[in-house]
């Protein structure tokens, strides 16, 4: 071989190894901007779809998509995203990146296209929007879509959804609540009615190993996840405990776990149920409580204080249940929105547990929604006296909407109205009988209360019979503000309450005559 045949071998040797180079070059571009696109018509088809047709009020696929464009986009500054006339432009550092016809403001799916297009255009040329995961992109687009409409409705991302979804309707569990002491994890409580109880695991049992493995160092939150998952399926449990020489090994089969949300007592005849949220188990809970008090106390039964101070709401079906309880006819609540699926009405069925019972129910600031339509649904049928301080003010229905990558929209649908036709959003429920007042005209209050001795009239500008006043004035709201915390003398003054039944009936209201209708 000559040198020129060498040195034209060795050129072209360079020149495919180069090309070579630059086939895999693109190809790691590609690969880069395949990486950066972002498949995500589906998911946001599913949200404007959704909010385009169930929100409360009118929203257009048009500012919901340029919303969440802008949210995302704020992410890096040298973005910038400008509607004109005719087009919509995408720059970085007042350069021109993209720029694209608008569609129609109403074409959900053109403005879905969009959307995606200008998205995966800012990743492919922001570092910075580059670099977020793919949930990231997610929760920054989906939140700045439904930002701007009311205080009430908000994007949850996955892990917060699953959160959610468990407190509402319970997870795959044992039903235990651990705690640890000294890198040991212990069984604080055990729920009753739980895989766990049925098992015979006990409070003050150690855990060391589950399904086989030491769990030593593990943190509670980890021990946690191991003991959840799918309900129907074992898991083996290892524990140690006191008076027992050798380690127990128990296999319990995990079932749904509903955390408790009703608490119950009994003091001086009557009993006392606090109910901390509206969850899928409050109904049945609350059914079981009411006939355990009757078991327990019979005929000594004398009334009932239902709790809902500091109970933030939940769910809405739940709430009308558990006002339906205690109530033999008459309106719960109604419903109005823009959706015709939203408009309802929900009367009370006739049975009634504890029927003629007198009952108290207590409120605070921080009672809301589902709380607000039960204190109000009792208040309005004259079945129970509310006490307290004026509640929240939440008086609105919101739907829960389930996105493909398995997070949540929660976004308001319907206003709600009492029976009596009151609208419960920024105005709450006020008290007949209001507790955050001084402390010497609380004391006059009880002393009032206290079986008829003392006299009312000396405490007018607290008590006065619900019938002397509408069920909302700004004036009633002022004189009786709402409060964050729950004081003893609420308890205290429901008691006194239920034990006079002369003052009791003068603090119930009658029903109204036109109650609220669609």
């Amino acid at each position: 071989m000559s040198a020129c045949s060498s040195e034209f071998y060795m050129r072209t040797f360079r020149w495919i190894l180069g090309f070579i180079g630059f086939l895999i070059i693109a190809g790691c571009a590609n690969e880069i901007e395949k990486q950066n696109n972002l498949d995500s018509g589906n998911l946001l088809t599913v949200a404007l779809e959704n909010l385009n047709d169930r929100y409360i009020e009118p929203l257009q696929p048009d500012a919901m998509s340029i919303n969440g464009l802008q949210k995302l986009i704020a992410r890096d500054p040298t973005l910038n995203i400008e509607r004109k006339k005719t087009h919509i432009a995408l720059s970085m550092d007042g350069s021109t990146l993209a720029s694209f016809k608008l569609p129609e403001e109403t074409d959900i799916h053109e403005w879905v296209d969009l959307t995606v297009q200008l998205v995966n255009r800012a990743r492919s040329q922001s570092s910075t929007l580059a670099q977020l995961s793919e949930d990231e992109t997610h929760k920054l687009l989906l939140s700045g879509i439904i930002e701007n409409t009311d205080r009430y409705s908000r994007y949850l991302p996955p892990r917060a959804a699953g959160h959610s979804r468990e407190s509402r309707d319970g997870f795959g569990g044992i039903g235990v609540v651990l705690d640890q002491v000294n890198g040991r994890v212990i069984i604080r409580n055990v729920t009753p009615h739980n895989p766990a109880a049925e098992a015979g695991l006990r409070e003050n049992d150690q855990i060391t190993h589950i399904d086989g493995k030491s769990i030593l160092g593990h943190s509670v939150g980890r021990v946690v996840k191991l003991l959840r998952g799918v309900v129907s399926e074992p898991v083996q449990i290892r524990i140690s405990r006191e008076n027992l020489e050798e380690p127990l090994s128990v296999t319990v089969i995990r079932g749904r776990v509903i955390r408790q949300s009703v608490v119950s007592r009994h003091a001086q005849n009557i009993v006392i149920i606090r109910i901390k949220t509206f969850n899928q188990g409050t109904v049945t809970a609350l059914r079981n409580a009411i006939t355990k008090a009757v078991k327990e106390m019979g005929r000594d039964l004398k009334g009932i204080v239902l709790d809902l101070r500091s109970n933030p709401g939940g769910l809405l079906y739940q709430a009308i249940a558990v006002a339906d309880l205690f109530m033999v006819k008459g309106r719960i609540i109604s419903t109005k929105g823009r959706h015709a699926e939203s408009n309802q009405i929900f009367d009370a069925t006739p049975s009634e547990l504890l029927a003629g019972m007198p009952m108290a129910v207590l409120i605070n600031g921080r009672s809301a929604s589902a709380a607000e339509i039960v204190a109000a649904a009792l208040r309005d049928s004259g079945r129970a006296a509310v006490i307290g301080s004026t509640s929240y003010g939440k008086g609105s229905v919101q739907t829960i909407v389930r996105l493909p990558n398995t997070a949540e929209y929660h976004f308001t649908w319907a206003r709600v109205l009492a029976p009596s036709g009151q609208t419960l959003d920024s105005q709450g429920i006020v008290p007949v009988i209001c507790t955050n007042v001084s402390r010497d005209k609380l004391e006059n209050l009880k002393i009032s209360l206290n079986k008829g001795k003392g006299n009312l009239s000396a405490v007018q500008d607290v008590y006065r019979p619900q019938a002397e006043l509408p069920h909302y004035s700004k004036a009633r709201k002022a004189a009786c503000p709402p409060s964050s915390i729950r004081p003893v003398d609420d308890l205290e003054s429901a008691k006194l309450l239920l034990m006079n039944n002369k003052i009791y009936r003068s603090t119930i209201v009658h029903p109204p005559t036109n109650p609220a209708e669609r």
